[in-house]
């Protein structure tokens, strides 16, 4: 994950304002401003303090494959485009499958930037459900915030041609967010 989006996530994770780890980490709103956007690549010893300052510190992990914040920025991106976005989704989903226990909590620990569509966010909050529940794994709690629910039964990524999923073969994790995504699309690899 780049540096300007773990920062950004640990900060909103840590219900911080910019202007409020500026104060704690003794710099400037505009400084931690230039980092989130990318407009400046931080050393790894300022973005260890900054990050400090949210709660979390930088911790070196085998690369198994994309989180849940790259894998929003990936549908975002591309969620205009329904095959693609759905292309991103299963793809983290096979990473999901494929990590071991610790891999997948590190995978879907940080809260991924909103998507642009409510029917993919709901949906990455029920994958991430679906397969930490799988090992009865700690779950984030930004899973069950506003806007992780659809108001109404959906399908993501489908096109006219497709049919709904029987809700029976749908898991309950997707269900309890009015997600509809079959079982076996999950387990596509």
């Amino acid at each position: 994950m780049p540096a300007s989006s773990l920062l950004r996530a640990s900060r909103l994770a840590s219900g911080l304002t910019q202007v409020d780890l500026a104060v704690r980490a003794e710099t400037s709103q505009p400084e931690v401003s230039s980092v989130e956007s990318g407009r400046r690549i931080p050393t790894v010893d300022t973005l260890e303090r900054l990050l400090r300052q949210t709660g979390h510190r930088i911790v070196a992990v085998p690369d198994v494959g994309s989180d849940a914040d790259e894998t929003a920025a990936r549908i975002a991106r591309v969620h205009d485009s329904p095959d693609d976005a759905l292309r991103a989704f299963l793809d983290y989903s096979d990473t999901l499958a494929r990590a071991d226990g610790t891999n997948r909590v590190l995978l879907s620990a940080l809260e991924p930037r909103p998507t642009g569509s409510r029917i993919w966010d709901a949906a990455l909050a029920g994958l991430v459900d679906y397969w930490l529940s799988r090992s009865r794994l700690p779950r984030p709690t930004w899973i069950v915030k506003a806007g992780r629910t659809l108001d109404s039964t959906e399908a993501p990524g489908l096109s006219r041609y497709d049919l709904l999923p029987d809700p029976p073969d749908v898991p309950r994790e997707f269900l309890r967010r009015n997600v509809l995504i079959a079982r076996s699309t999950l387990e596509s690899v």
